[in-house]
């Protein structure tokens, strides 16, 4: 097993956001032995929004008051102060102060070089890692940061000279991993996972209150409603066509305009805790992915696709070219129309066949054996790298 290593994470997300890969992976890491420092999001933004000013204000704070945001013992979250914008003078200011005081932080609690994994593949990326010398880089890419919107315009470049540098590069889809493994060769599909045993005897769990005055069918989706991957439009037709369904949302909206989801059968839940997810979905009749079919999202692969299985339930979502490997345990939908027809089946014609597909898919795709191969290639290249 990989243990008593420093690993420093230079995360997209808060370490309080959605459970995802992220921190996961990083838990894991720390329960065996190895110390963590979770570093939250350095990149800029390019839209000036009060949101950004609120943020300013938080980091600022946390930074000033030395906020402490550590979750468990081996595992050190820090919120860095940078200037969220993306001009020459927010740059340099970045690069040669700012990120070399966090740089300067981290190597202060460093008793060896850290080994540095990163979700992050921007120019304030590759100073930081610069800076801070690691023994051995791991770039997990996970999402299309060349087609994300609201990436830098230079991402192409940094994040081929990120790929080029790294010792080992993971990824979650089979497209990013042909991108990568073009510029090293040490590139792994490592796909999301889930935490099987979290759904194991649902049937003890009682409905939450919250619930109990939404009638069914309920359809479900859980995670970050952000108009860049989510169809809203999709979500307005089905809940427009069939008023007696009642559609549940869970997670944060996310820069988004929800004004078309204004709808009585349309319910916002808020934010759960991931410990509470299996109690809410054991709840549910159907799943929905009603993600946008366009070139950015030709890359994502819905971690919460496991989770979905892992309840059971039926799945039906628009065909992301990640998830048609699971064609023959949820149902995909191109037009709206074929979308609802879809959840009309699933509605009437589910079998105890199905549920024990949609688990076993699940129960072969837990956390606990991805990071056991991530552990396996690590110590393979690590020791490589370090010719032992």
């Amino acid at each position: 097993m990989f243990k008593d290593k420093f690993i420093v994470c230079i995360s997209t997300i808060s370490w309080d956001f959605l459970l995802q890969r992220h921190q996961i992976i990083m838990q894991k890491f720390a329960q065996n032995g190895n110390k963590i420092v979770y570093i939250e999001n350095i990149n800029p933004s390019f839209n000036f929004k009060l949101s950004i000013i609120f943020k300013i204000i938080k980091r600022l704070t946390m930074f000033i008051f030395k906020v402490n945001k550590t979750p468990k013992t081996n595992i050190e979250v820090i919120s860095p102060f940078i200037l969220p914008f993306k001009d020459k003078v927010s740059d340099f200011i970045n690069r040669q102060l700012l990120l070399k005081i966090l740089a300067r932080k981290i190597a202060g609690k460093l008793n060896q070089p850290p080994i540095i994994w990163t979700y992050l593949a921007t120019t304030n990326t590759l100073s930081l890692i610069k800076d801070l010398t690691p023994e051995f880089l791991i770039y997990d890419c996970v999402f299309d940061a060349q087609l994300h919107p609201n990436s830098p315009k230079d991402i192409k470049e940094s994040e081929e000279k990120l790929i080029k540098s790294s010792n080992l590069v993971l990824t979650d889809n089979q497209l990013l991993f042909n991108r990568c493994k073009a510029f090293n060769k040490n590139t792994h599909l490592i796909h999301p996972g889930v935490n099987f045993e979290s759904f194991t005897n649902l049937i003890s769990l009682k409905e939450p209150t919250e619930l109990k005055e939404i009638a069914h069918p309920r359809l479900c989706f859980f995670g970050g409603i952000d108009a860049i991957r989510i169809d809203l439009k999709l979500i307005n037709y089905i809940a427009r066509e069939k008023p007696d369904w009642n559609i549940v949302l869970f997670g944060p909206v996310i820069n988004t305009d929800i004004s078309l989801l204004k709808s009585r059968n349309i319910h916002f839940m808020g934010i759960l805790k991931y410990k509470e997810l299996p109690a809410y979905l054991n709840f549910m009749d159907v799943f929905i992915l009603p993600y946008k079919l366009k070139p950015f999202t030709r890359s994502l692969f819905p971690a919460k696709i496991f989770e979905c299985l892992a309840s059971g339930k039926p799945i039906v979502s628009t065909p992301l070219e990640e998830l048609t490997k699971f064609k023959d345990a949820i149902m995909l939908a191109n037009l709206p129309e074929d979308f609802i027809n879809c959840i009309e089946k699933a509605l009437r014609y589910d079998t105890q066949e199905d549920i024990n597909k949609r688990l076993a898919i699940a129960m072969n795709n837990s956390w606990d054996k991805r990071f056991d191969d991530i552990c396996e290639l690590i110590i393979t290249e690590y020791r490589l790298n370090k010719n032992l």
